[in-house]
């Protein structure tokens, strides 16, 4: 939770910032609020796609480095000239044209990106060296289990089975999409539609499973490259 807190204090600190940016180009603040807001559908892509960018071909990471944030600074400058063009009737101020600069853009874009993709990155790593205990309802009575000794989460239907490291498993309703928002100190790997596997607990991987313990569990053709890439760098 408080890391949760920590990123969205960030973000309102940001779009403040940028809300006084705009308003040094003479937009009164409710105005320089509502332009900053613009920015955030390009940065939430930002935020969502750089991490996943690998660099084990040095070329192609620079490649769709470029790709995502030109796309970022297109969709950007065409919300800013829509809102400018859909407030032309109630407003006479014409958007000045650095704010349609690409490279003022990108330099907007990125000093807000990074820092938030730094800060994750920090709060995510703390996480990992921080015990955490999970409470959840399973089986209508109140359970407590540590992160760290979750193995794996299995989805069966409309169960959810959590495995851990004593050979308990408990069921809940929760979905697997939320366990894996839960389950954020950046051990969990998505492997198929129906689990999430603690990394620490994989004892050996083929080329369509992995094993958790004795337990052989598929891996879905969708996450086989990124499981393969992640698990090889762990090992690293």
């Amino acid at each position: 939770m408080k890391r949760y807190l920590y990123i969205v204090a960030y973000w309102c600190v940001a779009m403040v910032v940028l809300a006084l940016i705009f308003v040094s180009f003479d937009y009164r603040f409710s105005q320089a609020l509502f332009m900053a807001s613009l920015f955030l559908p390009a940065l939430l892509c930002l935020r969502l796609m750089l991490p996943q960018v690998r660099f084990t071909n040095r070329w192609e990471g620079v490649r769709d480095v470029v790709f995502i944030l030109a796309g970022a600074i297109i969709l950007t400058i065409l919300l800013l000239l829509i809102a400018n063009i859909s407030t032309l009737t109630y407003s006479t101020n014409l958007i000045p044209d650095i704010l349609v600069n690409p490279i003022f853009i990108s330099l907007l874009l990125l000093a807000v990106a990074l820092p938030q993709i730094w800060l994750e990155h920090k709060l995510s790593q703390q996480a990992k060296q921080t015990p955490q205990e999970i409470d959840f309802i399973s089986d209508r009575r109140r359970v407590s289990v540590m992160m760290d000794d979750i193995t794996y989460v299995e989805s069966n239907d409309s169960e959810v089975w959590i495995h851990t490291t004593s050979g308990e498993s408990h069921r809940t309703k929760t979905s697997i999409t939320q366990w894996s928002s839960i389950l954020d100190n950046g051990n969990f790997i998505r492997i198929h539609r129906a689990y999430l596997v603690n990394r620490l607990y994989v004892a050996k991987l083929t080329m369509v499973s992995l094993y958790v313990a004795d337990t052989e569990l598929p891996i879905s053709r969708k996450y086989r490259n990124q499981v393969r890439e992640i698990l090889s760098v762990a090992a690293e």
